[in-house]
């Protein structure tokens, strides 16, 4: 759920905007992916992160292209109002945290019964995440979905990574539906219907969703530029995690970043990820990480992704 990264995933289901944590397809995912994106990420959970400034050397990723000016080949044409974020309700607001303390946790069975679709992979993403201690909400967004009683849900939240003291923001984004018992549920695969994709590829281009995203960022960025030792802790999940990650996982993308329709640099741009949004790896050739976006096969730089 990305504005969402080559900048929640947290992930768009882990976003930014994989499964019900986009932030943010965001997000949306940072997220749970970062330390983290189920992990890529609204900040990815997760992703979800680490940033890396590289020297003007052609082989960089960065100067092929794949982080200057992302571009995105389809671009969601708004023809309708902008919506409107507001806090979300008290019973969105317990579903999300409840779904961040089972997902701390590791409570597979409670994330059954709160996120609809939960699958085999999910699981295995969650039970992978050995660096992480923990979640803490902080904020919970909302705008409406598609249909009465569904929500487009941006959450703001942290992610203590094992051994080191400094919080990592990060944002996640989620579709919450209500079902035939009147129950919240998150929509786990939410990414994968045209058209909650294109609903939220839409949200994602208003400017509160943009505000949200950019002050995430910010404050991401500050949290490593204060601590040392967190920036190299997520600058070597991002060095290992994306290579040795099987196929399935969810990674966090650590910058904004093109996705290209080959793995070449010269491969056509089809798309672009915020950081901070959570993806799942469905392959790798050589150095690139196959993707789906919007339904395509695409290809990041696994130096982009963690």
């Amino acid at each position: 759920m990305d504005d969402f990264r080559e900048w929640l995933s947290d992930n768009l289901r882990y976003f930014m905007l994989g499964g019900a944590i986009l932030v943010i397809v965001l997000v949306l995912i940072f997220g749970v992916r970062a330390c983290v994106g189920g992990k890529k990420g609204n900040s990815n959970e997760d992703q979800k992160t680490a940033q890396s400034n590289q020297e003007n050397d052609p082989s960089s990723p960065a100067n092929d292209g794949e982080t200057d000016e992302k571009k995105d080949a389809s671009p969601a044409t708004d023809t309708n109002a902008e919506t409107t974020m507001e806090k979300a309700s008290t019973e969105v607001t317990e579903l999300i945290q409840s779904y961040y303390k089972a997902f701390g946790e590791k409570d597979i069975a409670t994330l059954k019964t709160i996120e609809d679709g939960f699958t085999p992979a999910d699981e295995s993403q969650i039970n992978s995440r050995d660096y992480i201690d923990g979640y803490e909400v902080q904020d919970v967004y909302a705008k409406k979905g598609l249909t009465d009683g569904s929500y487009v849900v941006y959450v703001v939240f942290n992610y203590i990574c094992t051994g080191i003291e400094t919080p990592v923001p990060a944002l996640s984004q989620f579709y919450v539906e209500t079902d035939s018992d009147g129950n919240l549920k998150i929509k786990g695969g939410a990414d994968e219907d045209a058209d909650i994709s294109a609903y939220v590829k839409k949200l994602e281009s208003e400017k509160d969703v943009q505000d949200l995203i950019a002050k995430v960022k910010a404050d991401y960025e500050a949290a490593q530029a204060g601590d040392s030792s967190l920036a190299e802790f997520l600058q070597g999940l991002g060095d290992d995690a994306s290579a040795s990650a099987d196929a399935g996982t969810m990674l966090t993308v650590t910058e904004d970043c093109n996705v290209r329709a080959s793995a070449d640099p010269e491969g056509e741009v089809i798309g672009g990820f915020s950081a901070g949004t959570e993806v799942e790896k469905k392959g790798q050739e050589g150095d690139w990480i196959q993707v789906d976006y919007d339904g395509q096969t695409g290809y990041v730089h696994s130096s982009l992704l963690e």
